[in-house]
């Protein structure tokens, strides 16, 4: 499952043209060198059709930042919930 960033709320999914990606909770997966965290429910769009993901670019810029974070600081395999940060 690829995962595309989303600024309309109400575009049709690249990916399938036919549904309609809704707010929902996702897990990203990121490998920083030697370092591989897990994100649980991440704030999400998840089209009905065929479960295409779509991040908001804040999110992402989170998820980048506590994943790089997380390689600094010697982490090797990581699981953790996402909470994100509302500016």
């Amino acid at each position: 499952m690829g995962r595309k960033f989303f600024k309309e709320a109400a575009r049709t999914c690249v990916i399938c043209k036919s549904g309609t990606p809704e707010a929902g909770k996702t897990t990203v997966t990121l490998a920083r060198g030697k370092a591989l965290i897990v994100f649980r429910r991440v704030s999400a769009r998840i089209c009905p059709n065929c479960g295409e993901t779509y991040l908001d670019d804040g999110v992402v810029d989170e998820l980048y930042h506590a994943a790089d974070q997380a390689a600094k600081a010697g982490v090797e395999v990581d699981v953790r919930e996402f909470h994100h940060v509302w500016a």
